[in-house]
């Protein structure tokens, strides 16, 4: 994927570390959120949230929390849509006001673009405000269906030293994430392999 769309972006890291990164997009979220941290701190795992700006003004204890338990934010935009077809001035600014509102936690190394397309344009802007883009190697996304159930199936055969996990939460249909979660972690562990924030995996 990384040779179809070029640019500056992480797809994986290549190590031999037993690592992979573990993010989660769209939140933060009441229905997803405290469950997923829940099943985090029970394996001893860490994660990247990327964060949507009006869910970040919405629920600031849910971020508080995040940070407290070791989690790293990433920049998101400012709402769950196609960043692809926003404009590119209106892309930077969100960019930028997304920013301004994840300083209180910490600093911000990475984003990712709504539903994962992307334009040069828009690495340009990122790498602006010293933001580089981040897709994964493995997607999956809940939708409240029986589907959800074979989701972690279906990913942890493939995770591999070096990958980037993108789920998402956000949402009431997407309670599923947290039991996915839980699954996954269990069945890598048994491999040796150990969830990290994407900053700790590039490292």
């Amino acid at each position: 994927m990384s040779r179809l769309f070029p640019g500056d972006v992480l797809w994986y890291v290549d190590t031999a570390e037993p690592l992979f990164a573990l993010t989660f997009d769209d939140g933060p979220h009441p229905a997803t959120t405290p469950r997923l941290l829940d099943v985090l701190r029970r394996h001893g795992a860490r994660a990247t949230f990327f964060v949507v700006g009006e869910r970040v003004r919405a629920h600031p204890e849910l971020m508080e929390r995040i940070i407290a338990e070791g989690h790293e934010v990433a920049n998101h935009l400012m709402r769950d849509e196609r960043s692809v077809l926003v404009p590119d001035e209106q892309f930077a600014r969100d960019l930028a006001e997304v920013n301004r509102l994840l300083a209180p936690y910490g600093p911000v190394r990475w984003f990712r673009p709504g539903s994962g397309f992307y334009k040069p344009s828009m690495l340009r802007a990122a790498a602006g405000m010293k933001l580089r883009a981040v897709l994964g190697t493995l997607v999956a996304g809940h939708n409240g269906g029986p589907g959800d159930q074979a989701i972690a199936e279906g990913l942890r055969t493939s995770i591999r030293a070096g990958s980037i996990v993108v789920l998402h939460e956000g949402s009431d249909k997407r309670r599923g994430v947290a039991e996915t979660t839980d699954e996954l972690l269990t069945a890598l562990s048994a491999r040796g392999l150990s969830a990290v924030t994407v900053s700790t995996l590039a490292l």
